[in-house]
């Protein structure tokens, strides 16, 4: 996994890829995995469904975004201006959706139609200075995933989502709380500092006794590894490292 790209997406023709990630091991299923990771962070402005994420990404992203777009602006949503014709405006949307449909259409159209705030919030996104592009820190990817994987999971538990971390409730039972990160696990020599530090603070402070370090998983990294802390020797915990397969997104169903 090349972990100096930080963000993954792209900018115009350019893309930025994690490389020899997992199976994911040819850039058409790296597109998939982004397509899919990014419905997580765009909902519900958008949403590729499983098919268009298995034949969108035999192509570039920034040709699957476009696809997007436009298939989320039917023309029966926009109204031709006529005289004396009352609709409630939407002057936001119009100014957006507007802007992109001009680049190659001289028409002028007026949105009349709420279902296309959507298609003017997803333009809004990917376009900066007139270029096309959509970069998503992949921590921030990889920690929606998860969510979305447990509180599917758990449906029966309170699943709270923290920002840094995940934490798991439920009567009777310990509670778990979950650290996120994107990164190459060195099963030799765990290079999982600051999440450990995280941990260990958060056990100190008797906030949860239990709890998972997450990461995702590949050929390296396939099977829990507990942590033992010294300084925690006299406080029942449990601390491990958890690799959180993606291999989902390309199973096909």
């Amino acid at each position: 996994m090349n972990t100096n790209i930080n963000f993954i997406g792209f900018n115009e023709e350019k893309e930025f890829l994690c490389k020899d990630f997992d199976t994911f091991n040819s850039e058409v299923k790296l597109r998939q995995m982004f397509l899919n990771l990014s419905n997580n962070i765009l909902k519900p402005v958008c949403n590729f469904t499983r098919y268009e994420q298995r034949n969108l990404a035999k192509n570039s992203l920034k040709n699957a975004f476009i696809y997007k777009i436009n298939q989320m602006l039917p023309f029966s949503y926009l109204k031709k201006h006529v005289n004396n014709f009352s609709f409630n405006l939407c002057i936001n949307s119009t100014k957006i959706i507007n802007n992109y449909l001009n680049k190659e259409n001289k028409n002028m159209f007026f949105v009349s139609n709420t279902k296309l705030l959507p298609a003017a919030k997803l333009i809004l996104h990917c376009y900066i200075n007139n270029n096309i592009q959509v970069l998503i820190d992949k921590h921030l990817l990889f920690h929606e995933f998860v969510l979305y994987k447990v509180k599917r999971m758990h449906k029966d538990k309170e699943v709270i989502d923290l920002g840094d971390s995940i934490s798991i409730k439920a009567k009777d039972i310990c509670s778990l709380k979950i650290y996120t990160s994107w990164k190459s696990i060195n099963t030799k020599k765990l290079n999982i500092k600051d999440e450990l530090n995280s941990a260990i603070k958060c056990i100190k402070e008797k906030e949860f006794n239990q709890v998972y370090l997450a990461y995702p998983k590949y050929e390296g990294f396939t099977k829990h590894i507990p942590i033992v802390v010294d300084e925690l020797k006299n406080k029942q915990y449990q601390i491990k490292a958890i690799p959180y397969s993606l291999r989902s997104i390309i199973r096909n169903k």
